[in-house]
């Protein structure tokens, strides 16, 4: 256990966080064997699917994923490559911009999108039990600030 005094406490007690999430995660991909996901799949790619899931009724494109979930644009490219290979999803081209394709889940992918969602609800829950409800604003309060913070680094 890391002393109080530790300067690197905060990074290391979200790195334990986010460490446990990804275990919980994969842990529960495979728990319904009709929509098992075909070869497995990252908790990013499972993250992706349930972000398209919640945007559903609006354009989403590649740069939003890479905006919303922090990430390069090769990182992106390559997982969306990977969901389109699978069946998960496709990139359709849009009238107003040929350069622009939109993401849009597959009637597959939407099966997996309803499993990503329970993955996620189920997890909240389990990570937010027993706080209160002004515990949660103030969680949520300090993780915007965090995430602020961390924005600010440009990296």
């Amino acid at each position: 256990m890391l002393k109080a005094n530790c300067p690197n406490l905060t990074v290391m007690q979200l790195a334990r966080i986010v460490n446990q999430l990804h275990r919980i995660a994969i842990s529960h991909s495979g728990d319904c064997d009709a929509l098992s996901p075909p070869g497995g799949m990252t908790v990013s790619q499972v993250a992706t699917i349930g972000y398209l899931l919640l945007q559903d009724g609006t354009d989403v494109y590649q740069k939003d994923i890479e905006q919303f979930f922090k990430l390069r644009r090769s990182t992106v490219s390559s997982m969306l490559s990977t969901l389109e290979k699978k069946g998960i999803l496709l990139r359709q081209p849009v009238p107003h911009d040929a350069r622009l394709k939109k993401l849009v889940l597959t009637d597959f992918g939407r099966q997996l999108s309803s499993m990503a969602s329970r993955i996620f609800f189920q997890t909240n829950e389990l990570m937010i039990q027993g706080l209160a409800p002004e515990e949660l604003e103030s969680l949520s309060s300090i993780l915007d600030k965090i995430e602020t913070n961390l924005s600010k680094a440009d990296i």
